[in-house]
């Protein structure tokens, strides 16, 4: 489980989530100012800023192909049950 730290301009996220970078695992830091989102690994000097707007339009994106992937899976899935049927027949 991640933890907030709360400052009075910005919001800190140390996230329970890990990337493995450089043979290390290291937390996902999100840092939140009003404008845009920093996001970084602990004990990592990169950053990578980017838009609340940007943010919205990769997760929005990510909606859509976790939805279709889902319908893709659902229709194989009804496909195969149905193929089974008809040789059972």
């Amino acid at each position: 489980m991640g933890y907030l730290i709360e400052r009075t301009a910005q919001n800190l996220f140390v996230t329970a989530s890990s990337v493995k970078e450089n043979g290390k695992k290291r937390r996902i830091v999100i840092e939140s100012r009003p404008e845009f989102a920093i996001i970084k690994l602990t004990g990592s000097k990169e950053r990578f800023p980017l838009s609340w707007e940007t943010i919205y339009q990769i997760a929005k994106q990510h909606q859509a192909n976790n939805l279709r992937l889902e319908a893709e899976a659902e229709k194989a899935h009804s496909s195969r049950k149905r193929n089974a049927n008809q040789t059972r027949s």
